[in-house]
């Protein structure tokens, strides 16, 4: 199983960070809530790896647990900054409700085809057995023509893996680009009036002559 490192925290938080580390708080099951820190490398290694839907062991105290990112927080300006973590600790018996991203291959054919690969849908709702976390959904849009749509349905699900939202809950559609309208050249219309007034005028003028 997966591993990280963390320690419990003594020292406030600004003290943590200002030693590139990172605050957090475990909680759970038979463990009560425990302000931690983890060097913020091995933070961003586990976050990439695991996301917020795989569990890993954690060593807390000479102990192992095992757990999950719960939450994480960054920081509103600088996006690319975390400042804080909740891990959330499970037994084995336990099952998991988490967002698991969606993936898009070969996207880049069908784009290269002319078509527009939109996805509708970043994340699926699903719940898992404890330990069976997987880092995100594929759906492959290779073959798939204008109007064509892929839905919950089409997802290859592990097994025991059950998702909680509508089966046929639009993931990626497939269109064709729209085509631009073309708009009057500017100042035509104008440029009609203009004649007309113009023409009416002249014709005024010829009126009067034709009185004298």
């Amino acid at each position: 199983m997966n591993k990280m490192k963390v320690q419990k925290r003594t020292e406030n938080i600004k003290e943590v960070r200002a030693a590139n580390q990172v605050p957090g708080v475990v909680y759970g099951k038979s463990i009560e809530p425990t302000p931690i820190k983890a060097d913020l490398k091995e933070f961003v290694d586990a976050y990439q790896e695991y996301g917020k839907s795989m569990t890993f062991e954690l060593r807390l105290g000479g102990k192992k647990h095992m757990a999950y990112f719960k939450e994480v927080q960054v920081d509103p300006v600088r996006k690319n900054r975390v400042v804080h973590f909740d891990l959330q600790k499970i037994s084995k018996t336990d099952t998991i409700a988490a967002d698991i991203p969606v993936e898009i291959i070969n996207r880049d054919n069908v784009e290269g085809r002319g078509l527009v690969v939109e996805q509708i849908a970043d994340t699926v709702h699903t719940e898992f057995p404890a330990g069976a976390g997987i880092s995100n959904f594929t759906l492959d849009v290779e073959g798939l023509e204008g109007n064509d749509t892929l839905t919950v349905a089409d997802l290859d699900l592990p097994e025991d893996f059950k998702v909680l939202d509508p089966e046929d809950k639009i993931l990626v559609g497939i269109s064709y680009p729209q085509e631009e309208e073309e708009l009057p050249e500017e100042g035509a219309e104008e440029e009609e009036v203009e004649v007309e007034a113009i023409k009416q005028k002249d014709d005024d003028e010829t009126e009067e002559e034709d009185k004298e």
